[in-house]
């Protein structure tokens, strides 16, 4: 038994000895102190700045504010970060998922024109086309009749406010010089004939009027009043 024991035992327990003690002597134990990569926090909402590249620090010698995660699109601003709610038609990526929130409005006419009260919101990159059966913009008073929108002819004698624009049985005729749909400048005089609105703020370019797609051109392609506005 005293020969299995040196022979055997104790060069297995030896050996054990010496893993448990050149093991212990490789790196500290406690993991506060092994190094990962931290990114800054400056806006201090828990998501680090994804623009710039992590710094090797130990769990206990990171500076305030910083912290191991990289998701943060806009670490200026405490309302963005990845588990932000997405507010719509403001061109801000809240939830920092490459998409933007927009309001689409139903047309159920099929007119081109949207029903104001309709409104639902989205998330796509500005441009997109509209969701099915959707429209950007809200200017039909009555989306149950696609004879009735803002391009609609005003007929009189019918009661109805044809072209959305607030009154009825008026009818103006004005200049569409692009031939768009809709007209500029003054009401022309009897027996004129043109279009019954005059919602045009460049009637010599055809692709410029209300309710058109806005493009990064230098242009108010949409007669809003904004220029390079994203919707």
């Amino acid at each position: 038994m005293k020969k299995r024991f040196l022979k055997t035992i104790l060069p297995i327990m030896l050996l054990i000895t010496a893993v448990f003690l050149i093991g212990s002597g490789c790196g500290n134990p406690d993991p506060i102190y092994d190094q990962y990569n931290f990114w800054p926090d400056i806006d201090q909402d828990g998501f680090g700045d994804a623009s710039v590249n992590g710094t090797f620090y130990s769990i206990a010698g990171a500076p305030a504010n910083y912290v191991r995660d990289y998701s943060d699109c806009d670490d200026t601003n405490i309302a963005v970060n990845p588990d932000a709610i997405e507010v719509p038609d403001n061109e801000i990526d809240e939830n920092c998922n490459g998409l933007f929130g927009i309001t689409f409005y139903k047309d159920s006419d099929n007119d081109g024109f949207g029903d104001p009260n309709s409104g639902s919101e989205y998330e796509l990159n500005f441009g997109d086309p509209a969701p099915d059966g959707m429209v950007y913009n809200d200017a039909d008073c009555d989306d149950t009749n696609d004879m009735i929108n803002p391009l609609a002819d005003e007929v009189v004698g019918n009661g109805i406010d044809d072209n959305c624009d607030g009154d009825i049985d008026i009818v103006e005729y004005y200049k569409d010089a692009d031939g768009d749909g809709y007209g500029a400048g003054s009401a022309l005089p009897p027996p004129a004939t043109g279009v019954n609105n005059n919602l045009d703020c460049d009637d010599n370019n055809p692709n410029v009027h209300p309710y058109a797609m806005e493009v990064e051109n230098g242009i108010d392609d949409d007669c809003d009043g904004i220029i390079d506005e994203i919707i």
